[in-house]
C-alpha cells in the first residue's frame, strides 16, 4: 500500500501552498514579512536533511519514517511559499485607500468594462481624477441608471457618491472588499443620473492606453455579434466570445443559474477546454490526412502549439479575467506536456498548474471558481487514473458496424454520465459552502447541453472567426446564437421548476475543511489508502448535522432581520427593489428563494418596533426603545440607542445602529440562558481591505 504512494507525495505541495496563502489572507492582522521566507527556508532545509540522512539499510520502517518527516517538512516549506506569495501579491496591488463620504463628488475616468448586475449597468472606470482626492485610486465602479453611449474605452464624467467596497454581509459571508482590494477596485457607489461622455485624452501610460484600446475592440466585437445575431442567443454568444454579460436579461441569468448552467456564462475552464480541444483536434486531423506533412513533421506538437496560440488570442479577446487566466495556465500545462512528450492528463500536470496559479494569484485560493474548477478537474483526473490502472478484458472480435456503433454510442453516453456525476459530486460541497444551494437538475441539464456546446456552439464560433475577415460570419453566428438559444431554453425548462433549487444552511468551516480533506485524500493517494477519506467525510457530515441554527440573523444594513421560533422563520425586510440581502442571508440559513417569498413579519410588528416572544425586539424608531425596555431582552435597532438605555433597561443584548455599522451583520445563537454572537467583522481584524483598516489608514 505504501509502495504505491512513492511518487504521490509531491502532489500534496499545492495543497500546502493553498493552506499558507489562505492563512495569510484570513489572518486578523498582517503576519510578519519574514514568516513566509522563514518557513520556506527552514522547511526545505529540514526536508533535505531527513531525505539525505544516512541509514544502515536502504529499506525498513526507519527509512519510511524519515520519508514521512521529509514530506511533512516539505509541506511546511510549501505553506511558507504560499504565505510569501500572498504577501508579495498584496504589496504589488497596494494603493491609497479611499475612505469615502456621503457628499457627491465629480469623477472622471475611462470605461474599462460594464459589470452589469440585476439592478442595472455598473461602469468600471480607470480613474483620471476624483474631486477632492489626491492621489486618485486606480479603479472605481459606479452604478448608473443607463450606460447610454458609454461603452468600454470611452472617457466619462460622472457625479455620484462613492465609498469603500463592502465587507461580508454576515458571519462567513463572501468578502467582496478583499476581492476588490486585489483587483485594485478602491471604491464603489452610484451616480446621479447618467454619466456623460467626456473629451479629455487617453491615459498617459502606454499599457493603460493599450488596455483601453483592447476594451474598445471587445465592445465593438460584442456589438457586432448582437447586430448579426440579436436576441437571447446573441447576448449569450457575446458573453462567451468577449466576456461582456451586460446584454443578458435577468430572467435568462436566473434560469441558467437555477438549472446549474450558470457556469456557461463565465469564460473559464469549460470554454478553454472546448476551444483548445476543438482546435487541437481539427489541426491534428487535417495535418494527419496530408501524408507529406504527417510523415515528416510532428503533427501532434504542431497542433498543440496552434491550440495554445488560439487560446492566447481567445484569452485576450475575452477580457483576461482571473478564471480565464487560471484556465489558460492549466491549458498551457496540458499542451506543454504534449510538447515534452508527457501525458497531457496527469495529476502531476494538474499540480503544476495549481502551483503556477497560486504563485500568480494567491488570493484566488479563497474564490469559489478556483476551488470548484480544481476540485472537478482533480476528481476527473483521479477517475481517469483509476480506469487506466484497472485490469481490462481481452479484446473481442469486431461485432459489425451496427452493433459496434450502438456499443460506441452507449459507451459515449455512459462516459458523459460518469464524468458529469463525478464532477458534480466533487463541486457540490463547494457550492453548498459558498452559495448554500445546489441545482437538483444540474446533471440532466448539463448532459443535454454538453453536446450542444461541443458540436454546435464551438464549431460555429470557430467558423465565424475564420469567415469574419471576409464579411461572411453572419450565418455561422446565427447558427451559434440559435444553439445558445436552445441552451437557454433547456435552462429555462429546468431552472423555472419550483423544486429546481435546494437550499441548505452554510456548513461550519471545520466541516468544510474536513470535506475538502476527504476529496484530496481520495484523489491524491492510490490503492486502499484512499479509503481513509471515508473517515474525513464522516466527520464532516457529523459536524454539519450537529451544527446549530442561529436564533436571530441580520445583515450590516439591517435590510433583512430573520428570527427563528422553533422551525419557523419570520422576516422583517426593508421595502425596496433589491432583495439581495434577503436572498443571500436567507440562503445562509438554508431558505430557498421561494420559501423566502412566503415569509412574513410577526403579527406584533408596528411602525415603531417588531417584537417576538422571549423578548426579541427590532427597533425602528425612537419610540420603539421604550417598548423594548425590559431586562434580558434581545434588541436590534436601526438607530442609535438613547443615552443611558443599557443601564436603565439592562438588556441581554442591545445592538444599535452604531455598533451594527461598525461590526456588520451577526448571527445570534441561544442555548438556554447562554447567548453567543458571531459578527461579520471582528474588532480584532486589521487588514488593508477591511473597513476598519481603511479608516485607520
Amino acid at each position: 500500500m505504501f509502495a504505491l504512494q512513492r511518487d504521490r507525495w509531491i502532489l500534496w505541495l499545492p495543497p500546502g501552498m493553498i493552506v499558507g496563502a489562505a492563512f495569510w489572507l484570513n489572518a486578523p492582522t498582517d503576519p510578519p514579512w519574514w514568516l513566509g521566507p522563514g518557513l520556506l527556508v527552514l522547511g526545505s532545509a529540514a526536508s533535505l536533511a531527513f531525505a539525505m540522512w544516512p541509514g544502515p539499510t536502504p529499506t525498513g520502517w526507519d527509512v519510511t519514517l524519515r520519508r514521512v518527516f521529509a514530506g511533512l517538512c516539505a509541506l511546511i516549506a510549501a505553506a511558507g511559499l504560499g504565505v510569501a506569495a500572498a504577501h508579495l501579491r498584496a504589496l504589488s496591488v497596494t494603493q491609497p485607500a479611499y475612505v469615502g463620504s456621503e457628499e457627491p463628488v465629480a469623477i472622471e475616468g475611462w470605461v474599462v468594462a460594464n459589470d452589469a448586475s440585476d439592478n442595472g449597468p455598473r461602469l468600471r472606470l480607470l480613474v483620471r481624477s476624483i474631486e477632492g482626492v489626491a492621489p486618485a485610486p486606480r479603479y472605481v465602479r459606479v452604478s448608473v441608471s443607463d450606460s447610454g453611449l458609454l461603452t468600454a474605452g470611452r472617457a466619462a464624467r460622472c457625479r455620484g457618491v462613492l465609498g469603500p467596497p463592502s465587507g461580508p454581509m454576515a458571519p462567513g459571508g463572501y468578502d467582496f472588499a478583499r476581492r476588490a482590494y486585489f483587483e485594485r477596485l478602491a471604491a464603489t457607489g452610484f451616480a446621479f443620473g447618467r454619466c456623460r461622455p467626456a473629451a479629455f485624452e487617453g491615459p498617459r501610460g502606454w499599457l493603460d492606453r493599450q488596455r483601453l484600446t483592447l476594451a474598445a475592440m471587445r465592445a465593438d466585437l460584442s456589438a457586432a455579434i448582437l447586430a448579426q445575431a440579436p436576441g437571447r442567443g446573441g447576448a449569450i454568444a457575446a458573453a462567451l466570445v468577449t466576456g461582456d454579460r451586460s446584454s443578458i436579461d435577468k430572467a435568462t441569468n436566473d434560469s441558467l443559474r437555477d438549472s446549474g448552467l450558470g457556469h456557461l456564462l463565465s469564460v473559464s475552464g469549460i470554454h478553454m477546454g472546448v476551444v483548445g480541444g476543438l482546435v487541437f483536434a481539427m489541426v491534428l486531423w487535417t495535418l494527419s490526412l496530408i501524408a507529406p506533412i504527417a510523415l515528416r513533421f510532428p503533427v501532434k506538437k504542431i497542433a498543440a502549439v496552434t491550440a495554445l496560440l488560439v487560446l492566447a488570442l481567445y484569452l485576450v479577446v475575452s477580457g483576461s479575467s482571473v478564471p480565464a487566466l487560471r484556465s489558460f495556465v492549466m491549458a498551457c500545462v496540458a499542451f506543454g506536456a504534449i510538447l515534452l512528450d508527457r501525458p497531457a492528463i496527469s495529476m502531476r500536470g494538474l499540480a503544476l498548474a495549481a502551483l503556477i496559479v497560486i504563485l500568480i494569484f494567491p488570493e484566488s485560493v479563497l474564490e469559489p471558481g478556483f476551488q470548484m474548477s480544481f476540485a472537478a478537474t482533480m476528481a476527473l483526473v483521479a477517475l481517469f487514473e483509476m480506469m487506466k490502472r484497472a485490469p481490462h478484458e481481452p479484446a473481442l472480435p469486431t461485432p459489425g458496424p451496427l452493433i459496434g456503433g450502438l456499443q460506441a454510442i452507449t459507451r459515449g453516453i455512459g462516459g458523459v454520465l460518469l464524468i458529469s456525476l463525478v464532477a458534480g459530486l466533487a463541486t457540490d460541497p463547494f457550492a453548498i459552502y459558498h452559495f448554500q444551494r445546489f441545482a437538483l437538475y444540474a446533471l440532466p441539464a448539463n448532459l443535454i447541453v454538453a453536446p450542444i456546446m461541443s458540436f454546435l456552439v464551438a464549431p460555429m464560433a470557430a467558423l465565424a472567426a475564420i469567415l469574419a475577415p471576409f464579411g461572411l460570419a453572419e450565418p455561422a453566428l446565427q447558427l451559434m446564437a440559435s444553439a445558445l438559444d436552445l441552451i437557454a431554453a433547456v435552462g429555462q425548462t429546468f431552472g423555472d421548476r419550483p423544486e429546481a433549487v435546494r437550499a441548505l444552511p452554510r456548513p461550519p468551516d471545520l466541516a468544510f475543511v474536513l470535506c475538502v480533506m476527504a476529496l484530496l485524500w481520495a484523489s491524491l493517494w492510490r490503492g486502499a489508502l484512499r479509503w481513509g477519506a471515508v473517515l474525513f467525510f464522516a466527520a464532516s457530515v457529523a459536524l454539519y448535522v450537529a451544527a446549530p441554527l442561529p436564533r436571530i440573523a441580520f445583515d450590516g444594513d439591517l435590510r433583512a432581520v430573520f428570527v427563528r421560533d422553533g422551525d419557523r422563520w419570520t422576516l422583517v425586510a426593508r421595502a425596496g427593489r433589491s432583495t439581495y440581502a434577503r436572498d443571500r442571508l436567507g440562503a445562509m440559513l438554508g431558505l430557498a428563494p421561494r420559501e423566502l417569498d412566503r415569509l412574513a413579519a410577526p403579527e406584533t410588528c408596528g411602525e415603531a418596533a417588531c417584537t417576538w416572544e422571549e423578548g426579541v425586539t427590532f427597533v425602528r424608531s425612537a419610540e420603539g426603545f421604550e417598548a423594548a425596555c425590559q431586562p434580558g431582552a434581545l434588541i436590534i435597532a436601526s438607530l442609535p440607542a438613547p443615552e443611558g438605555f443599557a443601564a436603565r433597561c439592562n438588556p441581554a443584548v442591545a445592538l444599535d445602529a452604531a455598533e451594527v455599522a461598525a461590526l456588520g451583520g451577526a448571527f445570534i445563537y441561544r442555548n438556554g440562558e447562554t447567548l453567543r454572537i458571531e459578527r461579520a467583522r471582528s474588532p480584532a481584524v486589521r487588514r488593508a481591505w477591511t473597513p476598519r483598516g481603511v479608516a485607520q489608514e
